[in-house]
């Protein structure tokens, strides 16, 4: 969890031509205009962690529930759950749940995983690449590249639906993961009962509360 959270984020290239790329910013903008309409998002995706130099190619299956800023985010095992106050994740393997604090939005190594679908609107210049297929790719290239642990985001957004339907990051290290939308549903009811964690649920874990 704590490598889907950090490493969406960094790269180092000629960022000032890209500055002013008009056809990647239209098609942003349009993305960002639809997204912030939606009253919640439910979201279920793949997630693929590849390095070849480490010999790791794994694969994995998750699903987000997003209202607002709080958001449910399930993977491997895990439950992370937000209510834009306090993170409660809970590793069911080990019966534990860690409370943290919500980091500070300016840390660099931090992105909340409710903001997946609109993480390009802070940090970035971005590029239009091609669209294939009815997918228009955009390369994003954050800002202050050398603070991050990535070099280049590709974002494919449907062109019919203007949504993302696939995010792939390229880490410095050579590894890349990619975010693959199997569905995406908006505009959902979802009761705020879902973003508090109620202990009640899981009686014999152990709770560790990290807030300072």
């Amino acid at each position: 969890m704590k490598t889907f959270i950090s490493v969406l984020l960094t790269s180092i290239i000629g960022l000032n031509s890209f500055a002013q790329d008009q056809q990647a910013k239209a098609i942003l903008d349009k993305l960002s205009a639809k997204t912030k309409a939606y009253t919640t998002i439910k979201a279920e995706f793949q997630y693929n962690i590849n390095n070849k130099e480490e010999g790791i190619n794994e694969t994995q299956l998750g699903k987000i529930e997003i209202k607002g800023d709080n958001y449910l985010l399930s993977i491997k095992g895990q439950d992370v759950i937000s209510n834009n106050k306090s993170i409660w994740t809970i590793l069911k393997d080990a019966e534990e749940v860690q409370i943290n604090n919500l980091p500070d939005e300016e840390d660099d190594e931090y992105i909340s995983p409710n903001k997946i679908f609109t993480l390009y609107e802070k940090g970035f210049k971005y590029k239009f690449v091609k669209e294939e297929n009815g997918i228009q790719i955009i390369n994003l290239y954050p800002i202050e590249a050398d603070k991050k642990s990535f070099h280049r985001i590709a974002l494919y957004i449907s062109k019919e639906k203007t949504q993302i339907t696939q995010v792939k990051v390229y880490g410095k290290d050579g590894g890349t993961f990619t975010y693959v939308v199997k569905s995406f549903t908006p505009n959902q009811g979802i009761p705020d009962s879902q973003f508090t964690f109620d202990k009640t649920k899981y009686p014999k874990y152990e709770i560790i509360d990290l807030r300072e």
